[in-house]
């Protein structure tokens, strides 16, 4: 009688299954990969088409004028547009627009909105006058004269004078100081500063109203000063008073000079000045 013998039954090949997930895995990661793909060649083909464009706050310039100025046109791609590259050609080009914000909005619209440049002062330099905003942007370069309703600012030493870049002074400070003065005017009493002295920046001078003229002294503590000589003028002074305010500090405040005193002090240090130079007066004929 012979023994059988069984052949042992083959093994399973162990991590089979698992290198066939693995390929699998990899498989699909392809296939999501390459969808990826063809998504955004597609977005930036022939998908998200501009069909409309929504344009605001701009009344300066046509909706025509600002899409030339960037390049814009419809059936452009959405995404194939640099919105900071394009907002600042918009900006270049259009001196008159201040900043603007670009949108997209899906599925085919394109938001622009525009904020305009406000004319907020003018400049003297060599005999003309130069328009610029309150951020000390150029607008306009060739004025003959300075323009009602804004602040004329004397001074300044302006340098490299040119449309649509930002002013320079030979004294670096001035800018920094007219700025920073510009800036406080807007939110404390916008409208009212009608002249900016600025010759000598440790003695500034302005005038309110056109009627009120103000010995600021230096830029230091630029913010109070406004604060302080807005509510004398407005809360103590008559809405027709003409003279000059001086201000002394914070502890010995300001004073106010009427326009009357003032001429009865010049013709007085005439006569004083006169009597000193030995001038004698004129003789009365009878």
């Amino acid at each position: 009688m012979r023994d059988v013998v069984k052949t042992p039954e083959p093994r399973p090949q162990e991590g089979r299954p698992r290198r066939r997930r693995r390929n699998l895995s990899l498989y699909y990661l392809m296939i999501i990969s390459a969808c990826v793909i063809i998504f955004l060649i597609l977005a930036r083909t022939v998908l998200f088409r501009i069909n409309e464009y929504d344009i605001s706050g701009n009344s300066i310039y046509s909706d025509e004028q600002i899409l030339e100025a960037g390049g814009l046109r419809y059936g452009r791609n959405l995404y194939g547009i640099n919105l900071e590259r394009t907002a600042e050609k918009i900006r270049k080009n259009l001196i008159y627009i201040e900043d603007v914000s670009l949108r997209r909005k899906l599925p085919d619209r394109f938001i622009i909105e525009v904020t305009e440049a406000r004319a907020f002062a003018c400049c003297e330099y060599e005999s003309r006058y130069a328009i610029i905003t309150k951020t000390g942007r150029y607008l306009e370069t060739e004025q003959l004269g300075a323009r009602a309703g804004l602040i004329q600012v004397k001074g300044m030493e302006l340098t490299n004078v040119a449309l649509g870049e930002d002013f320079e002074s030979r004294d670096e400070t001035k800018k920094v100081i007219i700025l920073e003065l510009m800036e406080a005017i807007s939110e404390i009493c916008d409208g009212k500063i009608t002249e900016i002295d600025i010759t000598d920046r440790t003695n500034i001078t302005m005038v309110y109203d056109g009627r009120i003229t103000v010995d600021f002294g230096s830029s230091m503590d630029y913010e109070y000063k406004l604060k302080y000589i807005t509510a004398i003028i407005e809360e103590n002074l008559e809405p027709e008073a003409e003279g000059t305010i001086i201000y002394h500090s914070t502890t010995a405040g300001a004073s106010f000079i009427e326009k009357g005193d003032l001429e009865l002090n010049e013709q007085e240090k005439e006569a004083s000045k006169n009597l000193d130079s030995g001038a004698e007066e004129p003789e009365v004929e009878n």
